[in-house]
């Protein structure tokens, strides 16, 4: 369960003064957790002594964002979708205006901004709060692979999902996001490495009229896919070995 200082204050009709010390007390007895400021979760029975973010990240995202829009987005998403092969320490959520908080429930905090529009494009409800659904995730990670851990983290979570993803709900997100060249790259990575359910299921929103990188600020081109005009700063064989290592 999530609240805020002032809902707390409202419920248990104390002044604010006053709750403030109650939640003092709860917060140094490890009953409930401050996720960030002005907004607490109570610790689970059998997780008492530690934060809620290390149980629970979307519990966590609950407690600090339910008042404002907002998305687990990028590597956070990607993680409890289970597609990582390290797990990730930073926790990311998408939301349209900055936050002053740096940390949520004692982990680091990225906060990437998106306009109202996309943020709930492919986001479900998990938990009491909003998350990347399988598409919008590999999405995400293919607009913005840095965000992720390169193309590789992008590469290895598409290897393992690729029998699971929806491509025509792929096709629709890109489509309302006006993501053209995270398509590309998620197409041309699906052929090039042969993934099942991947390869020869895409097309492009529209006629490629440029390359694009497969990874933005990468090295030197090694390898072009003709079909997606994508640029691989290395070759296809090279990536397929790190995916199935």
């Amino acid at each position: 369960m999530q609240f805020t200082a002032e809902e707390a204050a409202t419920r248990l009709s104390r002044s604010p003064t006053s709750t403030s010390n109650l939640l003092r007390r709860l917060l140094r007895d490890g009953l409930v957790d401050r996720v960030r400021r002005g907004c607490y979760a109570i610790r689970p029975l059998g997780a008492l002594g530690t934060t809620v973010a290390s149980e629970d990240v979307l519990l966590a995202v609950a407690a600090g964002f339910s008042q404002v829009p907002h998305r687990v987005a990028y590597r956070s998403a990607l993680d409890r979708l289970d597609l990582l092969v390290h797990p990730s320490r930073s926790i990311q959520v998408a939301l349209t205006r900055p936050t002053r908080s740096a940390a949520l429930s004692g982990r680091p905090l990225t906060v990437v901004l998106e306009p109202e529009s996309s943020l709930s494009v492919g986001a479900e409800t998990r938990s009491g709060t909003y998350v990347s659904d399988l598409e919008r995730a590999l999405l995400d990670a293919a607009a913005r692979p840095e965000l992720v851990g390169g193309i590789a983290v992008l590469a290895e979570a598409l290897a393992v999902a690729s029998a699971r993803v929806n491509v025509d709900r792929m096709k629709a997100y890109a489509t309302r996001l006006g993501w053209a060249a995270a398509l590309r790259r998620i197409g041309s990575l699906g052929d090039a490495l042969e993934l099942r359910g991947l390869a020869g299921k895409l097309r492009p929103l529209r006629v490629p009229m440029s390359d694009i990188d497969l990874e933005p600020g990468g090295g030197d081109a090694s390898w072009r896919d003709a079909k997606w005009r994508v640029r691989w700063d290395q070759p296809p064989d090279q990536l397929a070995n790190v995916v199935r290592a």
